[in-house]
């Protein structure tokens, strides 16, 4: 099965050669968590007559990463270039558009999904038994669908929100106390994606794929001040598989002790929030689904400060014994007022392999080979622990 992936995605590479776009040649990875990644959420650029989707999964592909993630909301078809034909819901987007199905079909050992709704509901507004069910039904039909169509892939899919914290304060206003009705029916909406995740994996059949659910949060470091925010007030009443944390706030102007100490409490603060649950098979339920650095061009100390930082994030994420940490992002979506790019991406507008892609890439290779190597010897894969120490040698090295 994995040959005749492999086969199909150098066939696919080699179609589009002529273009500017290139792709790293591909190979078989190790059946194992890297923990690290990146992500294709949105983009501002291409350069082939593919969609952004579809490049940047087959650019996180090529460089060695087996870890997607990308955006199934309203604004993606807009945002990866893709025709738009309306859909009332998660699953009928899906189906709608090929490309979706592309990605999610490449050998991706660990799918990230960011899905809130494409139904009317609006929680924010009102959440009634009506519109209880309608978001029930919309992620039950998807997940339903998800534990059948990729049976015996051994894939896990995660799905999640973006940045939970902003659709509860106005503005983007972290000053603001969200009020007490946006908590109650953000509650609710995700126990009931959760509730909705939880029968689709009792009643489908299925073997050998997984689905978790996941909310990410955005402002813990509010909560562990005991104010008003998802972490706080939210977290302690959901029976979520998992937590996702972006983690801007916790990463910014810190030195590499400050970052590791202020992102272990935070993440120690977070599990203390959750309600026990059985039968995940990560060692933690928290994660940092984003994090990264802005640096320009025209300064290049602040391109060298990125490189730093962000391998310093990597190895904290390993140190901490995270599942995931997910670099932002593959292509660049952030620009300054005067319209300058903010270079977070691997590869920037004019389709150059930046510094932090080949950190990425070698990353990968170097733990690929240790995998492969160690397996051959010891016909298993290593420990968690044995992966960790050689992963944060590795690191070091780059």
């Amino acid at each position: 099965m994995k040959k005749l992936i492999l086969i199909a995605l150098l066939t696919t590479f080699s179609t589009i050669q002529s273009q500017k776009v290139t792709y790293d040649s591909i190979y078989e990875l190790a059946d194992y968590n890297f923990i690290l990644g990146t992500q294709g959420i949105g983009a501002k650029y291409k350069f082939s007559n593919e969609s952004a989707l579809v490049e940047q999964a087959k650019h996180i592909r090529a460089m060695g990463s087996n870890i997607l993630k990308i955006s199934l909301g309203k604004k993606a078809l807009k945002t990866y270039e893709l025709p738009h034909k309306k859909a009332k819901n998660t699953l009928e987007l899906f189906q709608n558009t090929g490309d979706f199905k592309q990605v999610f079909d490449m050998d991706f050992k660990y799918v990230f999904a960011w899905v809130h709704t494409l139904t009317n509901v609006q929680w924010k507004k009102r959440f009634n038994r009506e519109d209880e069910e309608e978001i029930y039904n919309e992620m039950f039909d998807f997940v339903s669908f998800l534990l059948q169509e990729y049976a015996e892939t051994n894939k896990t899919f995660l799905i999640g929100n973006w940045e939970g914290d902003w659709l509860i304060h106005p503005n983007y206003n972290r000053k603001i106390s969200p009020s007490k009705s946006h908590v109650k029916n953000m509650t609710k909406w995700l126990q009931t994606r959760q509730r909705a995740i939880d029968d689709a994996k009792q009643k489908s059949p299925y073997k050998n794929v997984s689905v978790y659910h996941y909310v990410e949060l955005n402002l813990a470091l509010k909560g562990m001040k005991g104010e008003t925010c998802i972490a706080e007030s939210i977290l302690p009443n959901i029976n979520i598989d998992l937590v996702s944390y972006s983690s801007y706030e916790a990463i910014k102007k810190k030195s590499y002790r400050e970052k590791k100490e202020t992102l272990k409490s935070v993440f120690n603060y977070l599990e203390k929030q959750l309600k026990p649950k059985k039968d995940l098979p990560f060692q933690r339920r928290v994660f940092i689904g984003e994090y990264g650095y802005h640096a320009k061009k025209s300064k290049p100390q602040t391109l060298d400060k990125q490189y730093r930082e962000t391998k310093e994030i990597m190895q904290i994420s390993l140190e901490l014994n995270l599942p995931f940490a997910l670099h932002w992002e593959m292509y660049n979506n952030e620009y300054d007022k005067n319209g300058n790019s903010k270079e977070m991406s691997l590869i920037n507008e004019q389709g150059e392999k930046r510094p932090l892609y080949y950190l990425h890439k070698n990353y990968f290779t170097e733990l690929n080979n240790y995998l492969k190597t160690y397996k051959y010897k010891h016909q298993k894969y290593p420990n968690s622990i044995q992966f960790k120490n050689r992963a944060i040698e590795v690191l070091k090295k780059l």
